[in-house]
């Protein structure tokens, strides 16, 4: 019996071990949990630079040197910020075992910074117990581990030299210069009523707002000797409380001539550097047009040293030479650009001229434009505001915006109708009137037409450029057959790097009425291009049937679509030659003598109702039917075609 007693004594003793140590071994493991909880937490809001999260998971109550939550939160911020650290990755994460009431904590960071990637930092810590919960130490070696105290991080930069842009024939679009800038030196200005009758004088010399330069002097930065920084100027008249110095700039020689498709650059805001933090607020960044588009190209990367100041003593974490950007060379003609530009006049309107052969754009010209070169430095208000209230809107780019393209569209039209057997060349409608429609269920919609001519060929209706003919050819073929000879110019679209929406045949693609049909065949309905779609769909005419999109970049090429016959091609440009030689052609404002030119006019009507006033947008498509080495969509808003042939008739006899 006693032994028995023993035995079952011992196995309650056994038990009972068994349960404590299980106890142990289930309370070690709720800690270690809890240990590798926070270490993730840590280092997850470490990569995402979320250091309020951050904050959260560190011993506040043995923090170094006079830290607070909110002070380490902002040393982090300044830091990382300083840097420029993105893409922070983190690896070989090891939390060690809890002992007692700490255990370790051991990962590796990498990271992007404003002048390249850092290699590898390792750091150490440990996580402690606090009350109940479990909190990093922090110190400033999780800044950087080879930080300490009150060591500083510091940065170099060795800014990369901006690429430039060149035209076709290596003539500077945007170059790397130097300008003129005015300022004002405070303390010269001088007290009450001098002062002010000083900066009456500044404020009219410089075209300036008065307003404006009290609102620079006013800056926290500004003291009696600082050079305060107003506006680029080409002048310098001397002027009590000022002074001049020459800076490099980026500089435009085209001027107003190129702006929206140069664009500028200007410092970068902090909406910038949140995009990208390896920029600084004194990069320069593109701001529009291609500086913007292929600003990362252009802008290259910046060297420097980042390093840690430990006194007077110095720790190197990373040292990089600058990468300068690259140049950008463009198909574009510099000299063919101003002249198109000039050709505009100053008035609403775009010109687009291309090489059909291959598709390598010679001049997008829109006006009105604005100077880019006054962009650079900071734009004077008084500028700005007059860009800013033009109702022209000269910071649009015409060459890129969808329009109804008028009757230029006509000669889609009939090579579709051709092509399907709709017609021939020689078919002809006898039309009465100026005005009809196909039956009553129109309603009072009736197709108008400028010219009573009766009976017409293709070739006629081109040249009066007859609605009602296109009208009819396209009732006849009917919708289906229409899409069909649409689609495949409609299709494919330009990859440049200009900004613009498809080309739409309508708002639904569809053409569910006879009237939206009859609309389309000469230009009008729902048909939405911009003048740089328009290039590439007429290219098809001016190619014997292929298509050729369009390309900006130097060396680039771009898609050919067989979209016609050949010869139904050659059939409607040989009858767009007879628009410019016949007498009665609507663009025969356009003959020149000993060349033969294949072109349309279009007036594109924008009113709510028939019979009454409304805008007209006026284009010309015009091509070189000799040997085929331009072809030129130009477009002047609120007019109808007659003016756009005038005025860009000087342009077309230059590019001969």
């Amino acid at each position: 019996m006693q032994k028995r007693i023993a035995v079952i004594a011992g196995g309650v003793v056994v038990v009972l071990a068994a349960g404590f140590f299980g106890i142990r071994a289930y309370h070690a493991h709720v800690q270690n949990v809890a240990v590798q909880k926070t270490a993730t937490a840590y280092t997850q809001a470490f990569a995402k630079r979320n250091y309020t999260k951050l904050a959260d998971q560190v011993n506040l109550k043995n923090l170094p040197g006079g830290y607070t939550k909110k002070s380490l939160i902002a040393r982090n911020t300044a830091v990382f910020d300083r840097v420029g650290a993105s893409d922070i990755k983190i690896s070989k994460l090891k939390v060690g075992k809890v002992q007692g009431t700490y255990a370790t904590l051991n990962f590796t960071a990498t990271m992007q910074t404003k002048i390249g990637k850092l290699k590898a930092q390792h750091y150490e810590t440990t996580i402690n117990k606090s009350g109940n919960a479990w909190k990093v130490h922090w110190t400033p070696a999780l800044l950087f581990p080879q930080m300490s105290g009150d060591d500083t991080l510091q940065l170099t930069t060795i800014p990369a030299t901006r690429g430039q842009i060149y035209d076709r024939n290596h003539q500077l679009l945007a170059k790397n210069g130097t300008v003129i800038q005015a300022g004002l030196i405070p303390g010269q200005l001088g007290t009450g009523s001098t002062r002010t009758t000083n900066l009456q004088k500044i404020a009219s010399a410089w075209d300036v707002k008065l307003t404006s330069l009290e609102t620079l002097l006013k800056q926290s930065w500004v003291t009696d000797n600082t050079f305060v920084p107003v506006k680029v100027v080409t002048e310098t008249p001397t002027l009590t409380g000022t002074n001049y110095q020459t800076i490099g700039s980026r500089t435009y020689p085209l001027g107003e001539a190129a702006a929206q498709l140069i664009g500028y650059v200007g410092n970068a805001t902090a909406e910038d550097i949140k995009k990208t933090p390896t920029l600084t607020a004194d990069s320069q960044v593109g701001k529009a047009g291609l500086e913007q588009t292929d600003d990362k190209q252009l802008r290259g990367t910046d060297g420097g040293e980042l390093y840690i100041l430990h006194g007077k003593q110095a720790t190197v974490l990373l040292k990089t030479k600058a990468k300068d950007g690259k140049d950008l060379t463009l198909t574009i003609d510099a000299t063919k650009q101003k002249a198109a530009y000039a050709a505009l006049n100053n008035k609403a309107g775009a010109v687009v001229t291309m090489d059909p052969k291959n598709g390598e754009l010679l001049t997008l010209a829109s006006a009105p434009s604005y100077d880019p070169n006054k962009f650079v430095n900071g734009i004077s208000q008084t500028d700005y505001d007059s860009y800013a209230n033009n109702k022209s809107l000269p910071f649009v780019s015409r060459f890129a915006q969808r329009y109804a393209p008028g009757s230029t569209f006509k000669m889609l039209t009939a090579a579709i109708a051709l092509q399907n057997k709709t017609i021939t060349t020689s078919t002809t409608k006898s039309i009465s009137g100026l005005k009809w429609q196909e039956n009553s269920s129109w309603g009072s919609y009736k197709v108008t037409r400028t010219v009573d001519a009766s009976p017409e060929n293709m070739t006629q209706a081109l040249v009066n450029s007859d609605n009602i003919w296109f009208a009819q050819t396209a009732l006849k073929m009917g919708a289906s057959a229409y899409l069909k000879g649409l689609a495949p110019l409609f299709k494919t679209q330009a990859t440049l790097p200009v900004t613009q929406n498809k080309a739409q045949i309508s708002n639904s693609g569809k053409l569910a009425t006879d009237t939206l049909l009859a609309d389309t065949a000469y230009g009008q309905g729902q048909l939405l291009l911009s003048p740089i779609q328009q290039a590439a769909m007429y290219s098809s005419i001016a190619n014997g049937g292929v298509m050729q999109q369009p390309t900006l970049i130097k060396g680039q090429k771009a898609t050919r679509t067989t979209v016609f016959d050949q010869s139904d091609a050659n059939a409607v440009k040989t009858a767009l030659t007879h628009v410019v030689s016949d007498t009665t052609g609507t663009a025969h404002g356009l003959a020149i003598s000993g060349h033969t030119i294949a072109a349309k006019t279009g007036t594109a009507e924008l009113k709510l109702k028939q019979d009454t006033d409304g805008k007209q947008n006026g284009f010309l498509v015009a091509m070189d039917a000799d040997n085929n080495s331009y072809l030129t969509v130009a477009l002047l808003e609120n007019t109808g075609s007659g003016p756009v042939v005038t005025a860009i008739k000087p342009y077309i006899e230059s590019l001969y």
